[in-house]
């Protein structure tokens, strides 16, 4: 097989092309937001040494300004007014980044999607949290707003600490008068020995006012405390203008808590009823392990979610890619690995909780909203903003990309005819031009909607701009983030998941009807491993002697075990692809499709497979 098959096969992958303009800025953002934030300092030990809690409204200006005002938690303490002001950007992908203003010194990082905004902070060390913003109504709410089913999710650190946190699914089903029927509540708690346990709360009711705030109300059982009931206690709520989202959470002293409900998903539901790109953020805990995130996801409507994230854990910041198989039943609930999972009113939403089916010390809260488009309106020349993708992986926007890699773009207008260029790539062709940071990138190809090319080796900093030129004119510039590494496997067929390009040593397709044996010596190729030792020319072949090495540390997995490298480099005779030459571990899993990622130290990527077998 030849490998430069492969790359070709992914620079004609399909991204979609409509004629539309980019609107997306911080005049996407305006008006008064109801929301709920919470957020946990950690030590280096993994230890809450600090909780704060916050609900009430953020009302953006459309300019980039902010105000807040509401309530907040300290600690054991009680509630205390909080009001102040913040800056925000909406960039023209969705992502958004405001003041934490929580915390003055640190920035929130999110999506902002259709009818949320999601949130949490990743580059302030030991800070792990989740916000969820939902528009105010400006008409008037009465109880009749609230009726349905609304699929809902928990999390709380009862007087902020993680000695009785807990996990929490369980349908809302408000009557629009005031009255919750019967709420069956799926969930676990450290005190409980975490184990996964059902609770009936009965009699439940809840109170609105006019803009869309209010209370939920859940008694006690007879007999049952609050350390031992998983949902117990009144609830401050918010309901968004649109009636689809309901967040809150306690209000009394110490109450650090999340709650989010999505209005469930009318019709019939499968797998199918997922689609497209979601901003999404989550908040997880494991003993001693915690960890908070935001990125992008992708659903394509066949029961695999590719997201990208960045991920603050102890050891720092790491940036992941990966794709988690997800199912749905009929009332448009289920599972996706081991958490429960449950999409929203015309699959706009989901929701994601730690509780399992089976016992765990894992808890998570997520929440993903469907992204808003990042164009409108006629135009004929334009980059998508969330079209610029790894041209292996094609990871949802968000992901980082990386000096040397192989990226495609995605838009319209571009070129008058489709042109494949030759080594060495030159930095026009087809009468375009893309320029990384004000760098001219060596292209590869070209066509009316999609240019695939390389991020020039010396393009440095935290993001990388691209912009395209074109007949004179020049599209508006597209801020992507960049990093040291943003690794990316090549599959056959080019779809970013499945069986990677892998080859055995005589050069054939690793596949299900030719697997790799335990033991083998295997050729991976991918892009986005960074700069390389010594360093080429962009756009030459990679040289045979001397090799171009890719330097530092990587770490290959196949089915979680450790794989030894042999060599890490270009791919000598090639241009703009990397080659890993490695040993299946003798203790791998076999099978079809065994799981191979690689982790660069800043990137960790999971979205391939490898059959093996004894």
């Amino acid at each position: 097989m030849g490998i430069r098959f492969v790359i070709l096969c992914v620079s004609l992958g399909v991204f979609g092309e409509t004629m539309f303009a980019q609107t997306l800025g911080n005049g996407s953002l305006n008006g008064k937001f109801n929301t709920r934030h919470l957020m946990l300092t950690v030590n280096s030990g993994g230890t809450i040494t600090d909780a704060r809690t916050f609900y009430g409204s953020l009302t953006f200006d459309g300019s980039g300004a902010f105000t807040y005002t509401g309530n907040q938690i300290v600690g054991t303490g009680a509630p205390i007014p909080s009001s102040g002001s913040g800056k925000y950007t909406v960039q023209g992908t969705g992502y958004v980044a405001m003041t934490n203003f929580q915390r003055t010194d640190a920035n929130l990082r999110g999506g902002l999607g259709q009818g949320a905004l999601v949130a949490s902070t990743q580059e302030t060390a030991g800070v792990y949290d989740l916000l969820v913003a939902i528009p105010a109504s400006s008409s008037g709410v009465t109880n009749s707003a609230l009726s349905g089913t609304y699929f809902t999710s928990t999390m709380e650190f009862p007087a902020g600490t993680a000695a009785s946190v807990r996990n929490a699914f369980f349908q809302l089903r408000p009557n629009g008068a005031g009255s919750l029927a019967d709420v069956s509540v799926t969930g676990k708690a450290a005190n409980l020995q975490d184990k996964v346990q059902t609770q009936t709360v009965a009699a439940a009711s809840y109170a609105l006012t006019s803009d869309g705030s209010g209370t939920a109300t859940f008694p006690l059982p007879s007999g049952g405390t609050a350390m031992t009931q998983l949902l117990s206690g009144t609830r401050q709520i918010f309901v968004s203008s649109d009636a689809n989202f309901v967040i809150g959470g306690s209000t009394a002293a110490g109450g650090h808590d999340l709650l989010i409900g999505s209005k469930a998903f009318s019709g019939t539901a499968n797998a199918g009823s997922l689609r497209n790109l979601f901003f999404a953020a989550g908040l997880q805990l494991t003993p001693n392990r915690p960890g908070s995130y935001s990125g992008a996801a992708n659903a394509n409507g066949t029961g695999k979610l590719v997201s990208s994230r960045r991920v603050r854990q102890l050891e720092g910041v790491l940036d992941f890619t990966g794709g988690s198989d997800y199912s749905i039943t009929a009332d448009g609930s289920g599972s996706v690995q081991s958490s429960r999972f449950a999409i929203g009113s015309a699959g706009n939403s989901y929701i994601v909780s730690g509780v399992g089916v089976t016992d765990s010390n894992s808890y998570e809260i997520g929440f993903g909203i469907r992204a808003t488009p990042a164009i409108s309106g006629a135009a004929t020349f334009y980059i998508n903003p969330q079209g610029v993708v790894n041209a292996a992986s094609f990871a949802p926007v968000g992901a980082p990309v990386s000096p040397g890699e192989f990226i495609s773009i995605f838009g319209a207008g571009f070129a008058t005819a489709t042109t494949v260029g030759q080594a060495p790539l030159q930095t026009t062709l087809g009468g375009v031009q893309v320029l990384v940071n004000n760098t001219p990138a060596p292209l590869y190809f070209v066509s009316t909607g999609q240019i695939s090319c390389l991020v020039p080796f010396g393009v440095t900093g935290s993001t990388a701009s691209f912009v395209v030129t074109a007949g004179g004119r020049s599209t508006a510039a597209v801020e992507i983030p960049l990093a040291r590494t943003s690794p990316g496997i090549f599959t056959v067929p080019s779809a970013g998941t499945g069986p990677g390009a892998i080859l055995k040593a005589d050069f054939s397709l690793v596949s299900a009807a030719n697997p790799a044996k335990r033991g083998d010596v295997v050729l991976v190729f991918l892009t986005g491993l960074g700069t390389v030792t010594p360093a080429i020319r962009d756009g030459i072949l990679a040289p045979s002697n001397p090799l171009s090495l890719v330097p530092g540390t990587l770490g290959v997995y196949i089915g979680g075990k450790q794989a030894d490298i042999l060599f890490q480099g270009l791919a000598p005779g090639l241009f703009g692809l990397y080659q890993l030459n490695l040993k299946i571990p003798l203790n791998s899993p076999t099978g079809n499709s065994v799981p191979f990622a690689i982790d660069s130290g800043d990137g960790f990527h999971d979205m391939v497979d490898i059959a093996v077998v004894p």
